[in-house]
């Protein structure tokens, strides 16, 4: 009798080990599915080609400062360089011309937060929009592969590649993060410099700071990052920001990551306190942004994103049918049962999920109006008074399409008080100069990541979107290819769908 227990006992714990691994196989492929790689990566070389030596002529050049258009220029790139700017250049014979009468150049546009995921073609809807520089803001070794392979190639964006995100739990909860968020977890010093002084020989470029790291782990991470000569960047931790003005991190990923430490600070609800909380944020705004100003803290934008929250929440399918949905990845827009993360209906976590009645509705109404109208007048705060604002998207989060979706940033900027001019100088200049590249601006001596646009973007700012030309690299792709390009990735994609889309589109 006892040995039949103790068979009876064994075969239920094989069977619950048995079940438990196909639970969390499932759960892996799941958390993996949705990072696109399963979509087929077109063929991009059959869509360019390399251009060594290039001429454009008669070309309007946007200024160094990105206030005005310098008329009638001639340019000379060689190797992936500009070589020659000026007014009486000869036509040079051996190179490839293209006749920039009536058209505008910009540098090449920078989107500073992006999450590629595992999804290549993303590389490419980049190039597409004119987008030649991308921040990757929660890297993995397969990008620092894809980085390594552009480099010698040429054959995508330029990438500044942050960091897996760092959280600071013990026990379970470390583990549990570092699967599911792909993040580096650390708990003492100990670990902390263990995994720094691995990402730095991994070759990122930065720390990627995460909103939930501890006070005690985030001082430790900023000591042990200057020791190793990598910056930190990211989220604002479990700090307030007197603490976080002089910690030493020197770049905040979204204006919104302020916002939020201005309603803990308020300590009432914004839904039934709306007008008190915006009055308070105005008086703020600008203390906070005189702080980061003296503290030379760089942010990040991610505006448009924020406003897209109202009508994710309760008008989605409009909201989906507004974007370019059918170049998104499949993968990554139809989710998991995980968690609701993907962009669809059922699937976005932006949805509203609360009580169903009409006093909650309204309240929750209230708040995202009032959020959206938070992050203007934090970034009107900004702006006054001269923090270093860059240009970010946070790509690949719902609704925000790799490439497309920094178009729809420069707008909101537009819209939240700078002008066209500071708007195209935080996608160009402005992020050039913080990572210390020879990129955003048109210069000899630069590379030639540039843009030429038939119509011009400082008159109106959705003029960047009127492109005839992007150069990178050593490579041009005319408008032309653009749109074959932009075709073949369509396919890949309806090639990978589980869920029909048609309905969400334009």
């Amino acid at each position: 009798m006892k040995k039949l227990w103790v068979r009876r006992v064994l075969w239920s714990s094989a069977i619950g080990l048995c079940m438990m691994g196909c639970v969390f196989l499932w759960a892996d492929h799941e958390l993996n599915k949705v990072l696109g790689k399963s979509t087929r990566v077109v063929d991009f070389s059959s869509f360019t080609k390399s251009s060594p030596l290039v001429q454009i002529r008669n070309v309007n050049v946007l200024s160094e400062d990105c206030t005005h258009f310098i008329t009638n220029q001639n340019l000379l790139i060689k190797d992936g360089r500009i070589v020659q700017i000026d007014a009486n250049q000869q036509v040079n014979k051996d190179a490839t011309i293209i006749d920039g009468t009536g058209k505008y150049l910009i540098p090449g546009l920078v989107d500073s937060h992006v999450h590629v995921k595992e999804s290549k073609n993303d590389l490419f809807l980049y190039l597409a929009n004119g987008v030649t520089y991308i921040r990757e803001m929660a890297g993995r070794p397969e990008i620092l592969e894809w980085r390594k392979s552009i480099r010698k190639s040429g054959l995508g964006p330029r990438m500044f590649v942050a960091s897996p995100p760092i959280f600071s739990e013990a026990g379970l909860a470390g583990y549990y993060y570092s699967w599911t968020r792909q993040s580096v977890n650390y708990s003492n010093k100990k670990d902390a410099e263990k995994a720094i002084k691995k990402i730095k020989e991994q070759g990122y470029d930065a720390i990627k700071m995460y909103g939930f790291v501890n006070p005690e782990m985030f001082k430790i991470t900023i000591q042990i990052a200057k020791e190793n000569k990598i910056p930190v960047i990211g989220h604002i931790p479990l700090v307030d920001l007197e603490t976080f003005y002089s910690s030493g991190q020197n770049e905040v990923a979204h204006i919104e990551e302020i916002t939020v430490k201005t309603i803990d600070e308020f300590g009432k609800s914004i839904s039934k306190n709306p007008e008190e909380y915006l009055r308070f944020l105005k008086r703020r705004s600008h203390q906070i942004a005189k702080k980061l100003k003296e503290n030379k803290v760089s942010v990040t934008s991610t505006v448009w994103l924020c406003e897209s929250f109202l009508a994710q929440r309760f008008d989605l399918k409009s909201k989906l049918k507004a974007i370019e949905l059918r170049y998104a990845n499949p993968k990554i827009i139809e989710g998991t049962p995980l968690y609701k993360m993907g962009w669809l209906p059922g699937k976005n976590g932006y949805e509203y999920d609360g009580k169903d009645t009409p006093e909650a509705k309204k309240l929750s109404l209230t708040f995202w109006k009032t959020y959206a109208e938070a992050i203007h007048i934090m970034t009107k705060a900004l702006v006054d008074h001269h923090v270093p604002v860059m240009a970010g998207t946070d790509a690949n989060v719902a609704t925000a399409v790799p490439g497309f979706a920094l178009h729809d940033e420069l707008e909101s900027l537009s819209q939240s008080g700078m002008t066209n001019s500071q708007t195209i100088y935080s996608a160009t200049v402005e992020p050039g100069l913080w990572m210390k590249s020879k990129t955003g601006k048109i210069k000899t001596g630069y590379h030639s990541d540039m843009v030429l646009l038939a119509q011009n973007p400082l008159e109106d700012i959705r003029n960047t979107k009127a492109i005839e030309y992007v150069f990178f690299n050593n490579h041009v792709i005319s408008k032309t290819q653009i749109k074959m390009l932009l075709k073949s990735i369509e396919n890949a994609n309806n090639e990978n769908r589980n869920i029909e889309i048609g309905e969400y589109l334009k």
